[in-house]
């Protein structure tokens, strides 16, 4: 008996764990439309910018929620700092590996120039010893911009 019980248990467990739960925006839902605004880079880091840019078109176009008009609201975001800590390695024979925490701050303007939203998003992303911090732009980009459209869906204007 203890063994069929147990065999059900794991079971369950196994369907539970294999089961893929997925989050889907309501497609009746009214979500903001937005035009991009290119980045402006106040960092050294070399074409910041441009790879916020891309992640933000790709992260908002997969969300339905970038176009083009003159009468929606133009998101602009400036990549306002960086700063990069050593992430010190467990084994003398690994090499080290570096945080990159990146600071970008959106705005919401309406189609007469307004700020109607803005907020700060702070994300980070790692590259390896020898590399340069340009290296982890990609991954800290790619978590900021989804950080923005996540809030940018949340808005109700």
């Amino acid at each position: 008996m203890f063994r069929i019980r147990s065999l059900i248990l794991l079971l369950s467990l196994i369907s539970l764990w294999g089961c893929g739960y997925s989050f889907v925006l309501d497609r009746n839902a009214q979500a903001v439309k937005v035009e991009l605004e290119p980045s402006a880079n106040r960092t050294t880091l070399r074409e910041a910018g441009m790879i916020l840019d891309s992640h933000l078109e790709e992260t908002l176009s997969s969300m339905g929620m970038l176009e083009s008009k003159a009468d929606i609201p133009v998101l602009r975001c400036t990549l306002a700092s960086t700063s990069r800590q050593t992430i010190t390695s467990t084994s003398l024979s690994a090499t080290d590996r570096y945080r990159l925490t990146i600071q970008v701050t959106a705005q919401l303007l309406d189609a007469q120039g307004k700020k109607v939203w803005s907020s700060t998003f702070t994300d980070d992303g790692t590259y390896s010893q020898g590399g340069q911090p340009e290296d982890a732009l990609d991954e800290a980009c790619s978590a900021v911009s989804l950080q923005i459209a996540l809030a940018l869906a949340s808005l109700s204007l």
